[in-house]
């Protein structure tokens, strides 16, 4: 396998964006991020794109962006769709088969039906694939929030978490977004303010659940020998990447939380040579934080903290931008937004953009003790499906 690393990022705004098509929101991010990298078009040798509801926008996009007669493909995995290009894109060069690549993610989703995910499939969620027997109903109704609020409140009467727990997640997202310009929600908010929103499913209020979000992103990515042969100043490296897959629902005997996250997370790690110690000392992270509760458990099942201390990490400040485990800096999905096939890689460009100082990220920039290594996790649900990508990412080869 040969080296690869991230060389450029491109990001629209995230948002409504009723007025633009798909290859208008798509095609900057795509210029910007080749401006970005410094490189000439006609190094790219590959396009991978990940999106439910974009059918051939990805040709359209290359096309207009002067890149058509490449191989492109199209990557079609839920939420994590862009994270799954990226990873196919790493894999295209990390095999020899090409040396320069382009992974974009994208969709308008504020227009648009669930249904490109699966959402249209009946769900038939019982309460004990989440609560593990304690008579949890769905309460306000099926779907996504529900499947997260019965993880919620297990957690609750499990560990004793309380609303506030959760709330302060937001409270947090909200100030990064804050000083993020392509933010869907860029004000902050108190925790009354988060705790008095509607309510969607207990205890998940209305700015507890991420906003479906019109956006792009994308990333290039390069081989050691590329990088060397065309004089490439600070790449990022990608040190491991993992993916993994369960059935809705999980593991039934595993605590409050997604089982397939806390797999893949070791097999991550143990790939880039990491443990979850080592991010305390000098590492941060993008995770999947689609509801507050999500975000949550993601710190116990990477190995951050154990199972029932993650309130402790949100509410001692250990994961704010200048705590000792700076999680989602950009305001994550719950404040960004979360256009299903562009989450991942918008990821991807905020870790690369935070571990070179990027004039991007100026106003949010991670402190320097913590930009050796960082992390990038997505978690998509395909109908009756799991599947969730991972990325560990290095300044030093």
């Amino acid at each position: 396998m040969r080296n690869v690393a991230v060389i450029g990022a491109g990001v629209s705004p995230f948002g409504r964006l009723d007025a633009l098509l798909y290859q208008e929101i798509g095609r900057p991010p795509v210029n910007d991020a080749i401006e970005n990298a410094g490189i000439a078009r006609k190094l790219i040798q590959s396009c991978y794109y990940g999106t439910c509801g974009g059918v051939g926008v990805g040709h359209e996009i290359m096309n207009e962006t002067g890149l058509m007669g490449i191989p492109i493909t199209r990557v079609v995995n839920a939420c994590s769709s862009g994270s799954n290009a990226f990873r196919l894109a790493y894999m295209d060069i990390a095999s020899g088969m090409s040396d320069c690549t382009i992974a974009m993610g994208i969709e308008k989703m504020k227009n648009s039906s669930m249904a490109v995910v699966g959402g249209g499939t009946r769900f038939q969620i019982e309460a004990k694939a989440y609560s593990h027997g304690s008579p949890f109903s769905l309460g306000g109704g099926g779907g996504m929030p529900a499947g997260f609020a019965l993880m919620g409140r297990a957690h609750m009467k499990m560990f004793g978490t309380k609303r506030e727990d959760f709330a302060n997640i937001v409270v947090k997202s909200r100030k990064n977004a804050s000083k993020n310009p392509k933010a869907e929600f860029q004000t902050q908010m108190s925790l009354d303010e988060v705790l008095n929103d509607v309510m969607v499913n207990d205890p998940l209020t209305r700015s507890q659940c991420c906003p479906r979000t019109d956006g792009a992103a994308a990333v290039i990515l390069m081989s050691e020998d590329y990088i060397k042969e065309h004089h490439i100043d600070t790449p990022i490296w990608i040190k491991a990447s993992a993916m993994g897959s369960h059935f809705l629902g999980g593991d039934p005997s595993y605590p409050p939380g997604i089982s397939t996250d806390a797999d893949t997370a070791r097999r991550v790690f143990k790939m880039a040579g990491v443990e979850p110690k080592d991010f305390y000392e000098r590492g941060f992270g993008e995770c999947h934080d689609c509801f507050s509760v999500s975000e949550l458990v993601h710190y116990e099942d990477f190995g951050f903290c154990k199972k029932g201390e993650g309130a402790d990490m949100i509410n001692d400040g250990v994961v704010e931008i200048d705590g000792d485990l700076p999680i989602n800096p950009s305001g994550g999905l719950l404040s960004v937004g979360h256009p299903l096939g562009a989450t991942g890689t918008r990821q991807i460009a905020e870790v690369f953009w935070q571990m070179r100082k990027d004039k991007e990220v100026a106003k949010r920039q991670v402190p320097d003790e913590h930009l050796d290594i960082a992390f990038t996790h997505t978690l998509g649900q395909p109908g009756l499906g799991f599947t969730n990508v991972m990325h560990v990412f290095s300044r030093d080869l």
